[in-house]
């Protein structure tokens, strides 16, 4: 059973070849076949599940030891990783370099060019050239 359902759609934010959104990945169809992209975008999958499943065990835990009355705390547990992704940078930078990361080791490319200018330019990274390499490559 696959932890993710794979989309392949002509509507996603431009400039991107696939998205994920919770266990939904989004795919364009000419890169359907990108074995690097799906696990790029596996890698953020399994990064929400994680913060999934943390906020349910920290909902809980505040439900039985605190207040029966914190239960809507559950409701939030979906949203962590976006959240975290949208507004704390060095979160987003982790993010983006293990899936990039993965990308490049599964995907066969000639170059990682395209994995560096991407962490440079997409991501409001704020990194230079020579840092995005070095993340990369460590």
């Amino acid at each position: 059973m696959n932890y993710y359902l794979v989309k392949v759609t002509g509507k996603i934010i431009n400039g991107f070849g696939g998205t994920a959104q919770g266990p939904i990945i989004k795919v364009l169809p000419k890169y359907k076949d990108d074995i690097g992209l799906l696990e790029h975008e596996k890698v953020h999958v399994r990064q929400w599940y994680a913060w999934l499943a943390l906020g349910l065990l920290i909902g809980t835990l505040l439900t039985l030891l605190v207040s029966p009355s914190l239960w809507p705390l559950f409701g939030l547990a979906p949203f962590l990783h976006s959240l975290l992704y949208k507004f704390v940078r060095p979160y987003r930078r982790w993010c983006e370099v293990q899936a990039y990361r993965k990308q490049l080791a599964t995907g066969g490319y000639n170059s990682n060019d395209f994995a560096v200018a991407a962490l440079v330019e997409k991501y409001d990274l704020n990194l230079s050239v020579d840092k995005a390499k070095a993340l990369l490559l460590d």
